[in-house]
C-alpha cells in the first residue's frame, strides 16, 4: 500500500507500521553543504590565511570588498539549504537575488581558475592546494542544483517562479568592476606605459599619474603573478601582465620615486613562511624591500687628523632577520668626497673576520659562490663615484643577528678661508627597514677642537683630546646637512707618512698649493624634470643669475619627450625656460645628457653639469655617454649635481669614466650652485691637496708634521684614478696598486668568506689582522701624545747638546 506500510499479525490482530518516507533531496542537499558551503568558506579561509594563489597564480581576493563579495557564496548556499528544510518554500526576492549574484561571482572565479582545473586533482596531493581552482567551480554547480530544488519546490506549491538568473549575475560583474576599477586602471596604465610605441607610453604614464594606485603599482613592481583578476582586465591582458622589472621602471617614472623607497605591500596572510622572499638574493641591485629584515645598531666612530685633512670612519652595523628563512642584506652607501673602503669587518661566531681585497670579478665570484652554499659571506665593491654596494649574507631566520663594519679613509673638503669639513656616510637605497626610533650613534676624537651641526655636540677626552658625539636619525644623515668642521692651520703646507704598501725606504708627502681654477668655455645645464625637482626650479633659477657672463650656455631639459639642443642663451632666459618646465613623475635624463654632451663638445674645455633627482632605473642606454667620453676624451667634463638624493643607475654605469666630477654639497641649493659658479669666474684660484711618492731619504722627518698610514691609502686611490683615466692600458696597473693598498675602486673589492678553504678556492688571502687600519681608543692617544712631546725633548736635547764652532 503507499506509504510503505508493513503488516504484523498477533494472534487475531493485525497492526499498522508506518515508516517515515524518504527524501528523494537527500543526496542533493549533502552535495550543497558539502560543495557550496563548507568548501568555498574552507577555501575563501585558507586564502585569506596563506595567500597560497596570490603567490602562486593570481590574488582572488585583492580587497576586503572581493572577500566579502566571495564570502556571499557560501552565505547564499546555505540559505538555500535553510529553506530547502522548511515544509513551505517562500519565494523570497532577497534569497532570489542573493543566490544569482553568487552564482555569476562563482561563474566568474570559476572562469579564472579554468586553466587550472584540468591540473586540480593532481595538484591536490600538493598541500591541498588543487582545492583552491574546484572550489569555484564545484560551488557553482552547488548553486545551480540549489536553484533547481528552489523552483521545483515552488512549483509544486504552486508559488511564484524565481527572477531570471541572469539579473544577478549582470549585478555580480558590476559589482566585481565598481570594487576592482581602481586596480583595472593602474594595471591597464601600466601596460600602456610599459609599450615599445612612444606615443602609447606616454599616454599611459598620463593616465597613471592622474588615476593610478600608487599601493597597486608598488605592488607589481614585486615577482608576484601579474595576472588579473578583474573582469576587464582579465580580457584585455591576461597572458600579458607587466614584468616586475618593467613595472619598476614605470613606478619611477610615475611617482619619481624609487619602488623600494617605502615598504613592500603588505601581505594580508598570517603564514610567515610567505613573508620575505627574495628573488634579488646575491645579484648585483638592491632590489626589493623585504619585510622582516631590519637595521637595529648603526655606530660610527672616527678619528679626525686636521693637520693631514684626513679622517678615518668605522661604521658597524647590526641586521636583523625575523622572517623565517635566511635572508640577504643589501645597501648603497654614499661615501663622503673623495673618500675610499679601506676595512671590512665581518662577525663570525663572535670572532672578527678581515676582508680580502681582490679583483671586481674575483671577489664577486666567490661572494656569489659561497651565497649558493648558505655560508657566511660579506662583498662591498663601487657603485659609481663615491658610493659602494655592501651585500652580506646570511641573516640567520627568526631574530638572528648579523654585524659588519666599513672601515673608510676619507680626505676632508679644503675650503678657503674656512675650516676643512667632514661629511658623514649615508644609505642611498637599502633592502632592509629602518624604524623611527633607530638613531646612528656618532663618536669622532681629534687633536684639535670639532664643530658639528644638528645632535653633534663638543666633548672632552684625556688631556689633550677633543671628541664630538650625538646620535642622528637616518633621514637627517641621508640629507647630508650633518656635517663636521676642523680648523686648519693655513701655515701648515706639508705634511707625510710611510708608506707601508711600497714597503721601507719610501714615504708619502702631501702638500697644499694654491692654483688657478680652469673653467669650462661651454656649460650645458641639463635639468632633471622629475616631479620631486619642482620645489627646487626656483632656486635653480636664482642661482643662474651669478652663472659668469663668459660662459656660452645651452639648456636642456629632461623630459618625458626627447629634448632638442636650445643652443645658447643667456642665463635670464635660462632661468625663465626652467620656470616654464613642467615637472612631473620621473624623467629620463639619459636622451638629455648625449645631446648635452654632444652641444658642450664642440667648445673646449666644456662642462656638462647635470641637476638631478634619484635615478634608480635605467630608462635607456649609456653606450652614448660612453662613446662621446672614450672618442673624445678630455674635451667635457661632467658634472653631476644631487639636488634630490637617492639611488643612481647612472653614475653606476659610468662607474669608470674619469670624465665624472661630482658636485659636493657642503650647503643649501643656491648656495652649493653659487659657490660652483663663482669657482669658474676667470681668476679665481683654489687649494688643492698634492700628494706624491718620495723616497724616505728626501724628506724632513719631521715628527710634528708626520701623519698616519692613511695618507698613503688616500695617494693609492689618487693614483688608480689616473691610471684607470688612460684606458685598459692602466687597468691592470690600477688593479695591483689596489690590491697592494686594500682598497675597494672600480677594479677592486672586498669579501669576507667563512673558512680558509673557501679562500683558497678562490685565490684569495685576508688581510693580516695587525695591518689594518683601526681608530686608536683614548689611551692611545694620549700615549701617541706622550712619544709626540718625548721625540721633541730628546731632539732640542741633542740641539742643545751639539758643540758650537769657534770662528
Amino acid at each position: 500500500m503507499s506509504g510503505e506500510a508493513d503488516r504484523a499479525s498477533n494472534g487475531d490482530r493485525e497492526t499498522l507500521v508506518r515508516l517515515p518516507a524518504r527524501d528523494p533531496y537527500l543526496a542533493s542537499r549533502g552535495f550543497i553543504l558539502l560543495a557550496g558551503v563548507i568548501l568555498p568558506a574552507l577555501t575563501l579561509a585558507f586564502e585569506a590565511y596563506t595567500q597560497a594563489s596570490a603567490e602562486s597564480f593570481f590574488d582572488p581576493i585583492p580587497s576586503l570588498p572581493h572577500g566579502l563579495l566571495i564570502a556571499l557564496v557560501p552565505l547564499a548556499n546555505a540559505w538555500v539549504l535553510v529553506e530547502l528544510a522548511q515544509p513551505c518554500v517562500r519565494a523570497s526576492a532577497a534569497l532570489a537575488w542573493l543566490q544569482s549574484v553568487a552564482m555569476g561571482i562563482a561563474a566568474f572565479y570559476a572562469l579564472l581558475y579554468l586553466p587550472l582545473t584540468p591540473f586540480a586533482p593532481f595538484m591536490a596531493l600538493y598541500f591541498g592546494i588543487g582545492l583552491l581552482p574546484l572550489a569555484p567551480l564545484l560551488s557553482l554547480l552547488a548553486a545551480w542544483r540549489g536553484r533547481v530544488l528552489l523552483k521545483r519546490r515552488l512549483s509544486d506549491q504552486g508559488s511564484a517562479r524565481l527572477p531570471a538568473a541572469w539579473r544577478g549575475w549582470v549585478l555580480a560583474m558590476l559589482a566585481l568592476i565598481v570594487i576592482d576599477l581602481p586596480f583595472t586602471l593602474t594595471r591597464l596604465g601600466a601596460q600602456m606605459a610599459a609599450s615599445a610605441q612612444p606615443e602609447t607610453r606616454q599616454a599611459g604614464l598620463r593616465w597613471l599619474r592622474a588615476v593610478g594606485n600608487e599601493e597597486m603599482l608598488r605592488h607589481l613592481c614585486y615577482a608576484r603573478s601579474g595576472l588579473s583578476a578583474d573582469p576587464i582586465g582579465l580580457l584585455l591582458i591576461l597572458g600579458d601582465p607587466v614584468s616586475p622589472i618593467e613595472a619598476r621602471k614605470v613606478y619611477y617614472q610615475v611617482t619619481g620615486q624609487a619602488f623600494n623607497d617605502l615598504p613592500e605591500p603588505a601581505i594580508r596572510g598570517l603564514r610567515d613562511w610567505q613573508r620575505g622572499f627574495d628573488r634579488d638574493i646575491g645579484g648585483r641591485v638592491v632590489g626589493s624591500r623585504l619585510t622582516g629584515v631590519s637595521l637595529t645598531a648603526s655606530r660610527i666612530d672616527g678619528s679626525v687628523d686636521a693637520k693631514a685633512s684626513l679622517a678615518y670612519l668605522e661604521w658597524t652595523m647590526v641586521l636583523q632577520n625575523d622572517t623565517a628563512r635566511q635572508q640577504e642584506g643589501r645597501a648603497q652607501i654614499a661615501l663622503p668626497p673623495g673618500a675610499v673602503v679601506s676595512r671590512l669587518t665581518l662577525w663570525i661566531d663572535g670572532e672578527e673576520r678581515e676582508a680580502a681585497f681582490g679583483t671586481r670579478a674575483q671577489t664577486r665570484q666567490a661572494y656569489e659562490k659561497v651565497v649558493r652554499r648558505r655560508q657566511d659571506p660579506v662583498l662591498v665593491t663601487t657603485a659609481g663615484q663615491d658610493r659602494v654596494m655592501v651585500q652580506l649574507f646570511p641573516i640567520p631566520p627568526n631574530a638572528g643577528e648579523m654585524k659588519v663594519r666599513l672601515g673608510i679613509t676619507v680626505p676632508l673638503l679644503i675650503r678657503d678661508g674656512q675650516p676643512a669639513r667632514l661629511q658623514l656616510p649615508a644609505f642611498r637605497e637599502r633592502n632592509f627597514d629602518i624604524g623611527p626610533k633607530l638613531f646612528h650613534s656618532v663618536w669622532l676624537e681629534a687633536d684639535s677642537p670639532l664643530t658639528g651641526t644638528g645632535p653633534l655636540r663638543p666633548e672632552r677626552v684625556a688631556d689633550a683630546g677633543h671628541a664630538l658625539r650625538g646620535e642622528i636619525d637616518n633621514e637627517k644623515l641621508g640629507s647630508r646637512t650633518t656635517w663636521i668642521d676642523v680648523p686648519r692651520n693655513p701655515l701648515l703646507r706639508t705634511v707625510w707618512s710611510d708608506d707601508a704598501g711600497a714597503g721601507p725606504g719610501r714615504v708619502i708627502v702631501q702638500r697644499y698649493q694654491e692654483q688657478p681654477v680652469q673653467p669650462p668655455r661651454r656649460l650645458a645645464l641639463v635639468v632633471d624634470a622629475s616631479g620631486s625637482l619642482a620645489p627646487a626650479a626656483r632656486e635653480i633659477a636664482a642661482a643662474l643669475a651669478r652663472l659668469p657672463g663668459a660662459l656660452e650656455l645651452g639648456f636642456f631639459p629632461a623630459t618625458d619627450i626627447a629634448s632638442t639642443a636650445s643652443g645658447a642663451m643667456t642665463a635670464e632666459q635660462a632661468a625663465k625656460a626652467l620656470q616654464g618646465l613642467e615637472f612631473a613623475g620621473g624623467q629620463n635624463n639619459l636622451e638629455a645628457l648625449a645631446r648635452a654632451w654632444d652641444w658642450a663638445a664642440a667648445g673646449s674645455p666644456a662642462a656638462v653639469l647635470w641637476l638631478h633627482g634619484p635615478q634608480p632605473v635605467l630608462l635607456g642606454s649609456v653606450e652614448p655617454l660612453l662613446q662621446y667620453a672614450e672618442r673624445r676624451p678630455g674635451r667635457v667634463r661632467l658634472y653631476p649635481f644631487e639636488v634630490i638624493p637617492g639611488p643612481n643607475r647612472v653614475l653606476e654605469a659610468l662607474d669608470l669614466l674619469p670624465a665624472v666630477r661630482p658636485v659636493y654639497r657642503n650647503d643649501g641649493l643656491q648656495a652649493d650652485l653659487e659657490r660652483l659658479f663663482a669657482r669658474w669666474t676667470p681668476g679665481t684660484t683654489e687649494t688643492l691637496v698634492h700628494r706624491e711618492q718620495r723616497a724616505s731619504a728626501g724628506v724632513v722627518h719631521d715628527p710634528a708634521t708626520k701623519t698616519s698610514g692613511h695618507l698613503a691609502r688616500l695617494w693609492a686611490a689618487d693614483q688608480i684614478g689616473r691610471l684607470l683615466e688612460q684606458g685598459e692600458s692602466g687597468r691592470q696597473a690600477a688593479t695591483d696598486l689596489a690590491l697592494r693598498y686594500h682598497l675597494v675602486t672600480p677594479v677592486s673589492g672586498a669579501v669576507v668568506l667563512e673558512t680558509s678553504q673557501q679562500y683558497d678556492e678562490a685565490g684569495l688571502r685576508p688581510v693580516e689582522k695587525g695591518s689594518v687600519p683601526t681608530i686608536p681608543e683614548p689611551e692611545e692617544w694620549m700615549l701617541i701624545a706622550t712619544v709626540l712631546l718625548l721625540l721633541a725633548w730628546l731632539l732640542l736635547r741633542r740641539r742643545q747638546a751639539r758643540p758650537t764652532r769657534r770662528a
